[in-house]
C-alpha cells in the first residue's frame, strides 16, 4: 500500500468496489455464522473492530480471528459498568487477552477498572507514565489487585493472533504532554490495516510520520485526541484512511471534533464516523472483504 500512487490507490478502490458488488451480487457475504464461543470470545476467522460509545473519551474492542481479545482504553469512570461491561457480557466476552491503557488521562483509564472487576484479565500494557487523578488511582488499584501482568511495550514489539499482526509503533518517549506519550499501534489482517494512535498530537504525529512515512498508511484511523485541532496536517494526508473514526461525547465541553480536523478529513476524501452521531461504530474483516456500519 505504502509504494502505490493516489491515482493507483483510487483505482485499486474502484476495481475492489467493482468486485465487490459483483460478490455481493453472487450471493457472498462475510460469513459471521456458527463461530465457536469460549471465555475470550468469538473464533470465527474474522477480526471485529468496536470503536465503543463511551462519550467524551477512547475505547475500541478488538476481537481477533482466533478468539483472542483486546481492549483498548475504557472511557471516564461509570463508562465500564454502562457501556464497555455490558457489550463483553452481550458478547460472551469474560476473558481479556490484552488491555491497553493508550495513556494515563482519565477518560481513557477511567472505565477499566470496572471491567478489571468484571472480567479476568491476561495482561495489562501501559506507556510507563503514572496518571495523579483518582481515576488513574482506581485503575491502579484495580490492576495491581488483578493479577495480570503488567507489560511497558516498545516500539518494534509484534504479536500475533489468528492472522492479525498487531505492532506497537511508539510509546512513551518523555515528551512534556502526556498526550503524546500514548501508545500508536497498528493492526494489520491481510490487506486491511488499522491504526490506532491514542491522542497523539502535532508533536508525536511529526516523530510518526520521521519515523514511518507512508508506511503509515491505513485503512480506518481512529483519529487522534478526539478530533482536536492539535494535529498536523501531513498526518491524515499520509495515513490517507477511507474511515476515520472520531470517539468524542455530544456536546462536548472541548468543541471535538474540531472543524479544522473535520476539513482536514474530508479534504482527503475520508468517510468520518463518529461514535457521538452513530453510537458504536464497527468493522469487521476476513483480511480482503471490509464490512463497517459507517456510512456518510
Amino acid at each position: 500500500m505504502a509504494g502505490e500512487t493516489k491515482k493507483q490507490r483510487r483505482t485499486w478502490i474502484a476495481v475492489a468496489a467493482c468486485a465487490l458488488v459483483l460478490w455481493i451480487a453472487a450471493g457472498c457475504t462475510i460469513d459471521t455464522a456458527t463461530p465457536d464461543e469460549g471465555d475470550g470470545g468469538v473464533s470465527d476467522g474474522l477480526l471485529h473492530v468496536t470503536f465503543i460509545d463511551v462519550g467524551q473519551g477512547d475505547s475500541a474492542l478488538l476481537e481477533m480471528p482466533d478468539g483472542s481479545i483486546i481492549l483498548v482504553d475504557g472511557g471516564y469512570e461509570g463508562m465500564g459498568t454502562s457501556r464497555v461491561v455490558p457489550l463483553l457480557e452481550e458478547k460472551g466476552i469474560a476473558a481479556i487477552d490484552i488491555l491497553v491503557l493508550t495513556h494515563p488521562h482519565s477518560d481513557h483509564c477511567g472505565g477499566l477498572d470496572e471491567v478489571l472487576d468484571h472480567v479476568q484479565v491476561a495482561e495489562i500494557w501501559e506507556d510507563g507514565e503514572a496518571g495523579d487523578s483518582p481515576a488513574y488511582t482506581g485503575f491502579e488499584s484495580a490492576r495491581d489487585a488483578s493479577g495480570a501482568e503488567v507489560v511497558y511495550p516498545v516500539a518494534g514489539d509484534t504479536r500475533t493472533f489468528g492472522g492479525v499482526v498487531l505492532e506497537v509503533l511508539a510509546t512513551s518517549t518523555g515528551y512534556t504532554e502526556v498526550n503524546n506519550d500514548s501508545i500508536v499501534a497498528s493492526l494489520t489482517f491481510g490487506d486491511e490495516r488499522f491504526l490506532l494512535p491514542g491522542d497523539a498530537e502535532a508533536e508525536q504525529q511529526l516523530d510518526l510520520l520521521d519515523a514511518y512515512g507512508a508506511q503509515l498508511e491505513a485503512n480506518v484511523l481512529k483519529v487522534p485526541h478526539h478530533g482536536s485541532f492539535n494535529f498536523t496536517p501531513a498526518f491524515p494526508e499520509t495515513v490517507a484512511p477511507e474511515y476515520a473514526v472520531i470517539s468524542c461525547g455530544a456536546g462536548n465541553d472541548y468543541g471535538h471534533p474540531h472543524q479544522e480536523a473535520l476539513d482536514a478529513y474530508n479534504a482527503i476524501g475520508a468517510t468520518i464516523c463518529r461514535t457521538d452521531l452513530m453510537g458504536d461504530v464497527t468493522f469487521t474483516t476476513d483480511g480482503t472483504n471490509l464490512e463497517t456500519n459507517c456510512e456518510e
